[in-house]
């Protein structure tokens, strides 16, 4: 761009010269002159400046690489680099920084990376740290889309894109009631995940007049097996067997002989106060909570036992008797074996469960980053949502995710899927987690719904 200015100098000096002239024309013979034009000062030449290209895409990943955590903050960012190798080119750069899974260490190296540019942040895995970063990315605009689970810290910018204990038993409770159990216990451990899954419980039963029995237990197996004894109402069906053999004994007719017999080799009489019962929790609890319930003549031929993704933490979850024709809701195992077979691959390693997650946020992350503006509040929290490995998902503008669940069976040494998990989303946001009637469904990711 060319630039010129005036010179108030050189058209001063002129002007005192006009008038000297004319003061020594008195002195001299008269003549007609005209005074010489200006010199033109020389207009300096000013060279436009390339700003060059935009800077690329700079995307945070927050992680626990160090610490008791490392493993799976190291199979968080291994997803993360496959999924960059698996959308093709791109310009999005990574920043990867380690929180050791502590707040403030979470809370510094944020800064760090939004001082360097970072417009989308992905992680932490834990909510005291996610809460933090949240909270120092919000006041520079920019989103985060954390690993974790808890819902308490969800809002406007700070995304919890984990698997929350809330919608999973809403859908298993759904489905339950589908197949027509309509009384639906809940068992569930004195801790943050329990008291949530009871919370969820409690919303869908509502106000109901006589809701079915629930529970929290905690402490030793003597604790928990005290709280199941009550939950059971194990005494009472005790006692109403007594009456029964009673009752049967007063009589002479061989009907009766035969039901006496038959009750002989009961412990119990009558059903219990439910016709299924949530379990919400996992490894060694769950084996002894389907254990004890078992001890107080609770099973699969009395009641249904359903159960979260927690359960998943058995890695001999099929191996249990106790737990077979049991029901949970989980990713799609179709989904889950693809993204397993595809990280191993490329790593030699069965990945961790919440790898898929971090795969299926870059592949988000490269999605909007092509968008103007990029990483839109509208585009990531688009009511159709997205497809990744982790299935369907959505990003609501409360901060909460939700995710398209299936529903898997317990048989002997296998997990069957009995009710796919959704293909699409309905229109609008659910509030209760129910499925209502749904729409078209998306492509995989990375490709963008029209």
């Amino acid at each position: 761009m060319l630039t010129s200015t005036a010179n108030p100098r050189l058209g001063a000096r002129f002007l005192c010269g006009a008038l000297l002239l004319a003061l020594l024309g008195g002195c001299a013979t008269p003549q007609k002159s005209t005074p010489p034009a200006p010199a033109q000062a020389e207009q300096p030449v000013v060279e436009e400046v390339d700003p060059g290209p935009p800077p690329p895409p700079r995307v945070a990943v927050l992680l626990p690489l160090s610490g008791p955590d490392a493993a799976v903050g190291r199979d968080l960012l291994d997803a993360v680099q496959l999924a960059l190798f698996t959308v093709g080119e791109n310009e999005v750069e990574i920043l990867p920084r380690d929180t050791a899974g502590d707040p403030a260490t979470a809370a510094r190296v944020a800064r760090e990376v939004l001082d360097l540019g970072a417009e989308l942040v992905l992680g932490p895995l834990f909510a005291r740290s996610a809460r933090e970063v949240g909270a120092i990315a919000a006041a520079r605009g920019v989103p985060v889309l954390s690993f974790s689970n808890d819902s308490a810290i969800a809002g406007p910018g700070l995304f919890v894109l984990g698997f929350r204990p809330e919608e999973q038993v809403a859908r298993v409770l759904d489905y339950a009631r589908r197949q027509g159990l309509a009384r639906i216990g809940a068992l569930v451990p004195d801790d943050a995940y329990g008291r949530r899954a009871l919370e969820a419980w409690r919303r869908a039963y509502g106000d109901v007049p006589e809701p079915p029995p629930w529970a929290v237990y905690g402490g030793d197996q003597n604790a928990i097996a005290e709280t199941l004894r009550g939950f059971t109402a194990y005494e009472e069906r005790v006692r109403a067997l007594a009456e029964q053999k009673r009752a049967l004994a007063g009589r002479e007719d061989e009907a009766a002989e035969a039901a006496l017999a038959r009750l002989e080799s009961q412990d119990t009489f009558g059903p219990p106060p439910f016709d299924a019962v949530l379990i919400a929790d996992g490894g060694l609890r769950l084996r002894t909570v389907a254990a004890l319930l078992a001890y107080y003549d609770v099973d699969a031929r009395t009641a249904r036992f359903l159960g979260t993704m927690r359960w998943l933490e058995d890695a001999e979850l099929t191996a249990r008797d106790t737990l077979v024709g049991a029901w949970f809701a989980a990713r799609s195992p179709a989904k889950d074996a693809a993204f397993g077979a595809r990280f191993e691959e490329v790593y030699g390693r069965a990945p961790r469960p919440l790898a898929s997650l971090a795969f299926d946020a870059t592949a988000l992350a490269v999605l909007l980053s092509r968008t103007e503006p990029r990483f839109d509040p509208a585009q990531l929290t688009d009511p159709q949502g997205f497809d990744g490995f982790s299935g369907i998902f959505r990003l609501r503008p409360d901060g909460l995710a939700e995710h398209g669940l299936a529903i898997l069976e317990i048989r002997k040494g296998e997990l069957v899927e009995i009710d796919p998990a959704p293909d699409a989303f309905p229109a609008g946001f659910a509030a209760t987690g129910r499925r209502p009637d749904l729409v078209r469904a998306a492509p995989p990711l990375p490709a963008r719904r029209g």
